[in-house]
């Protein structure tokens, strides 16, 4: 069995990040520690990994990234280059390359959604490349050919369906986004809210959107009216259920279509009802809800996965983390504002 940094640390009764500086022989340990510590990993067995060995000398280079270990950010998408067109991705991606070129790595992306492509051969492409960290954004036409225990590699998955098996998971906080919405709707004396989602996402998403609707349907101050979830959506089917409960605003997922069908039925977008998006809005635009902070979530991958790889985690773990980025809520212009209390 490989033996870890953590196997040292635990040992040695020292903490993981002492155990690190000590192998990288770094002044702010003691000499006597350092050389305990490498005493230790010597006896237990401990290999240096190449790859962690070159990316702490591209850290300690600065900038040159031409020799940098690389990082690989796997999209799942329609086309190799649809994440031009989502916002979210490509501010996601951004945020991946610009935190690992400041540690001192590459980032290059890779497609699962080519021809002939598999999670099998893509780790085998990764290990002959000597790609040893990857983050894998899952969400997207492809997205379930990345269900595989992908091995000698540590990974950090993002995005609205989680691995299987599991792995490092950052993410929106869908719950707690779910009441910045429906709390701000309640301030602005808002209770007849409505809630339209397929099933793909109600269940993608472990029902926290949902839960956080039901909650405040139950015990807040929303009227009862039920969710509209339908796993093939249609024109047909939102009438029927607009119909009955008559909603004065409309939490959804795609927004588009919904104001399309509230167009269709002689209605105004916000005049007549207005509409909420739990998470696809923009900071300063035009829809109404709630700006995903996938910013932050890049930075958080890449420092997660950077973390794995120095203590030589590859493979599945036994103890993934998730971690959940709350969003921002944009005034934009789908909202009515005659709510709004004096």
């Amino acid at each position: 069995m490989k033996v870890t940094l953590k196997d040292i640390a635990a040992e040695l009764g020292v903490s993981h990040a002492t155990i690190s500086l000590a192998l990288n022989n770094s002044p702010k340990v003691a000499k006597a520690t350092r050389e305990k510590v490498l005493a230790k990993a010597k006896e237990m067995g401990y290999q240096v990994s190449p790859y962690v060995s070159a990316l702490m000398a591209a850290r300690r280079r600065g900038r040159d990234l031409d020799q940098a270990p690389v990082i690989a950010l796997v999209t799942p998408n329609r086309s190799a280059d649809y994440w031009k067109e989502r916002h979210h991705i490509r501010r996601f991606i951004e945020s991946c390359t610009e935190t690992a070129g400041g540690l001192g790595i590459q980032t290059k992306l890779f497609w699962i959604g080519e021809e002939g492509m598999t999670a099998r051969r893509m780790n085998e492409v990764f290990f002959h490349r000597g790609i040893r960290g990857a983050v894998l954004m899952t969400h997207g036409r492809w997205g379930e050919r990345m269900d595989h225990a992908w091995s000698d590699l540590a990974t950090v998955t993002y995005g609205a369906r989680e691995l299987r098996p599991n792995t490092d998971w950052v993410g929106a906080d869908f719950y707690g986004n779910m009441e910045l919405v429906l709390n701000e709707l309640v301030a602005h004396k808002y209770t007849k809210v409505g809630f339209t989602m397929d099933k793909p996402f109600h269940y993608q998403h472990h029902n926290r959107w949902l839960s956080a609707y039901l909650k405040e349907r139950y015990y807040g101050g929303i009227a009862s009216m039920e969710p509209w979830l339908d796993a093939q959506p249609d024109f047909e089917g939102f009438k029927k259920w607009f119909q009955k409960w008559t909603p004065e605003v409309i939490v959804c997922v795609q927004p588009a279509t919904i104001i399309e069908w509230l167009q269709q039925l002689g209605l105004r977008v916000p005049q007549d009802v207005s509409v909420v998006t739990i998470g696809t809005a923009e900071r300063g635009g035009k829809l109404s809800g709630i700006v995903e902070n996938t910013y932050t979530c890049g930075k958080l991958a890449l420092q997660l996965l950077v973390d794995r790889i120095h203590r030589g985690d590859f493979g599945t773990y036994a103890d993934p983390y998730h971690i959940t980025v709350k969003g921002e809520w944009n005034p934009g212009e789908t909202l009515k504002r005659s709510h709004v209390a004096e």
